[in-house]
């Protein structure tokens, strides 16, 4: 069975939304918290990487034994930024085999479930060398898992653009694997968004 490990993005400034979003209230704790809770849980994964800012790591306690923080303070970074600083800490951190799996899944993502990682993570292991993409009702978003080979690529110019080059360029390789759980399509961007996800149903795991 390959490693799966987790990298969370999550150092963005919240234009949109006018207030550090990591840090809203979703279900009685920070939106930050929703989004890694359910995935340190996943025993399919060996580790997660929490992408973020000083102010939201100060914030709140980020810790855990699958977990470790790296910062990214660079006002005008992209989500492609700091999943290569995850990528970089990952190595850091793990013996990476080119069959291990990449984990990326945004920290604006709540309502993922333990049992929606646990199934990408199956999907993963059945279908070696793949990537594969969460979706809900035909329609893709996120999480995706990506073998470690593909590292060189997503470290590449080619990725300068963003995350979604990877699949992009690699179409014949990608896995959909279908949720029920509509937070897979999910944006939380702006006020209107949180306002609607506080009135969607709080999701089993």
């Amino acid at each position: 069975m390959p490693s799966i490990h987790a990298i969370i993005p999550a150092a963005g400034r919240s234009s949109r939304m006018g207030r550090p979003k990591q840090l809203m209230e979703v279900a009685g704790r920070p939106m930050l918290l929703a989004v890694v809770e359910p995935i340190a849980m996943c025993p399919a994964v060996t580790a997660a990487v929490i992408v973020t800012n000083s102010m939201v790591a100060s914030s709140f306690e980020l810790a855990g034994p699958k977990l470790s923080v790296v910062l990214n303070d660079e006002p005008d970074a992209e989500m492609i930024d700091s999943v290569r600083l995850g990528v970089v800490q990952l190595q850091r951190e793990h013996d990476l085999a080119p069959d291990d799996g990449i984990l990326i899944c945004p920290g604006d993502q709540p309502g993922l479930t333990t049992d929606d990682i646990a199934r990408c993570c199956q999907a993963f292991a059945q279908t070696p060398g793949k990537i594969i993409i969460a979706a809900h009702d035909g329609k893709r978003g996120h999480p995706m898992i990506f073998p470690a080979s593909m590292i060189p690529y997503v470290m590449s110019n080619a990725c300068d653009v963003g995350l979604r080059e990877l699949p992009q360029a690699h179409e014949g390789r990608v896995v959909t694997t279908e949720l029920p759980s509509p937070a897979i399509v999910r944006n939380i961007n702006t006020p209107e968004d949180y306002r609607g996800l506080s009135r969607a149903p709080e999701p089993h795991s």
